[in-house]
């Protein structure tokens, strides 16, 4: 496997398209990093640039194997599927890593002083959980590049998995969010504004819907990634209003141990699906 790991690194560092989307991050950290000196909050669009850019590169370095031929070279030179799956997906962190790097880095350089006040064993864990998540993705994507045979149809395929796993991410993230109780405003005859008794909400989601639902946005990359930028944003607002955030945190911080767990575990199960569809692919 060495042999194709060496092999896919030196083609990636020739690749333009590594560059071109190490730019497109480096943009969207600049972008970050002002909107977070005007207004001290984290939102996950800041996070589109990277992740359009990881989707679109990763299916076309890996999709490109099928169109010119390289990948069935490889296996008629007796290098073993297993193997080159592993190579695929060893390359695929390095890019993953890269650009998370030219997206983050610049960031905390040049907002240092603030990120300073985030308690350090909090700022590891929510950095661990951000690197992990992207590593989940980074597995799916190789999945499915690895699984496509036509890189413009996995490209397709990635961007609208990545979407829809976004958007689905939401919808679980605005379902959890409804309260078991609500009121009702109405006017009296008076003209004054009356607020009802607590009233049982028809949308909230009780169980074992609560709990199913609870999973799946922990498992979801992008269901982590809300999660995260939720507890920065909340975080710094706090600490903005000259609050001890220690005293004002949020009541739960578990998720802070679990969702890395959760994204490793999604890694290893969507590389043993992927794995096992590439094995049996036709690779003609």
């Amino acid at each position: 496997m060495i042999p194709l790991l060496s092999a896919n690194l030196f083609r990636l560092r020739r690749d333009p398209l590594l560059w071109l989307a190490l730019g497109v991050c480096l943009a969207g950290s600049a972008a970050f990093s002002a909107s977070f000196r005007d207004t001290p909050s984290f939102d996950d669009v800041y996070f589109f640039p990277f992740c359009v850019a990881l989707c679109a590169f990763l299916s076309l370095f890996l999709g490109r194997e099928y169109g010119d031929g390289t990948l069935r070279n490889k296996v008629a030179a007796g290098f073993r599927r297993w193997e080159i799956y592993l190579a695929y997906f060893l390359t695929a962190l390095v890019v993953d890593l890269c650009l998370l790097a030219a997206f983050l880095l610049p960031f905390a350089l040049a907002n240092g002083p603030a990120l300073a006040g985030l308690a350090g064993e909090r700022l590891a864990l929510v950095l661990l959980g951000v690197v992990l998540l992207t590593v989940a993705m980074t597995a799916l994507l190789t999945a499915v590049s690895c699984c496509v045979s036509h890189w413009a149809v996995g490209v397709m395929v990635n961007l609208g998995l990545w979407f829809f796993l976004m958007f689905g991410a939401y919808q679980v993230s605005f379902a959890l969010g409804q309260p078991a109780y609500v009121t009702e405003l109405s006017v009296d005859d008076q003209g004054n504004v009356v607020e009802s008794d607590p009233i049982p909400n028809p949308n909230y989601l009780g169980q074992p819907l609560r709990t199913l639902a609870e999973g799946v946005e922990a498992c979801l990359p992008h269901g982590q990634l809300n999660t995260y930028v939720s507890y920065l944003t909340h975080y710094f607002y706090v600490q903005s209003e000259g609050l001890d955030p220690a005293e004002t945190g949020w009541e739960d911080e578990s998720f802070l141990t679990r969702s890395p767990l959760c994204a490793l575990a999604v890694t290893a199960g969507v590389t043993a699906v992927g794995l096992t569809v590439f094995r049996k692919k036709d690779l003609k």
